[in-house]
């Protein structure tokens, strides 16, 4: 445990989750108690209102996780207390209950949190973390954006509502190339068919079984069709 702990010293950068910080930074807001917000409304007519916020900035709800690390340098490292952040899109993990380490995703090449598998991508020139949800004959990762959006008082209830809303993007990995799927159903058909299944019979299938592009579960139907 001590080499593991020295390691992670040398290729994590500290920084403190328990610090005070600016309301108004949300990326601070993700530092701060791991998703948890305080702060004072200071809008005329409310004082002390109660702030609430909807929502979490990390990809599990808690911190009750185990996980290794897969780096390129070190090799595996296993760890627990592992989060993903997905508003910075980084690897986090907590140390001594008051403090959270970031990894260098440079040097990450698979991390694996409780069965599930994360790896790193370069996307307009920055490396983000996406989740592979399907893998066949090609892959389907996922990767989730997140924005803060904060509350307006509520003048029934005298309190704030804030809330971090995420958004899903899914990718297709094939013949080593990362591909931004499109969410149309014209458009992902002629994404996905192969010499195998052609557009049309993609396009049938989805009509015939009532599926919506919006419903992750009707999308993974959709790539099980196509890896047949």
């Amino acid at each position: 445990m001590k080499k593991a702990f020295i390691l992670l010293l040398q290729m994590m950068f500290i920084l403190p989750a328990l610090a005070q910080v600016d309301d108004s930074n949300t990326i601070n807001t993700t530092r701060q108690g791991f998703g948890e917000f305080r702060g004072i409304n200071m809008s005329v007519g409310f004082v002390n209102a109660k702030r609430i916020t909807e929502g979490s900035a990390y990809y599990f709800e808690d911190w009750n996780t185990e996980g290794t690390i897969y780096l390129k340098e070190e090799g595996r490292v296993k760890l627990e207390k592992v989060n993903i952040n997905l508003y910075d899109s980084k690897l986090e993990a907590i140390y001594d209950e008051n403090n959270v380490f970031t990894f260098d995703s440079e040097n990450l090449v698979k991390i694996v949190i409780n069965d599930k598998v994360f790896r790193t991508f370069e996307i307009n020139k920055e490396l983000k973390i996406l989740e592979l949800i399907f893998n066949g004959e090609f892959s389907i990762y996922r990767y989730y954006s997140v924005i803060y959006r904060k509350g307006e008082a509520n003048p029934m209830l005298s309190r704030t509502t804030n809330k971090y809303i995420k958004k899903a993007k899914y990718y297709v990995y094939r013949d080593s190339e990362l591909t931004l799927l499109k969410m149309t159903k014209k458009q992902l058909a002629n994404q996905l068919q192969s010499d195998k299944v052609g557009e049309d019979s993609i396009l049938e299938f989805i009509k015939q079984n009532k599926l919506s592009l919006n419903d992750e579960a009707d999308l993974l139907q959709v790539f099980e069709f196509v890896n047949k």
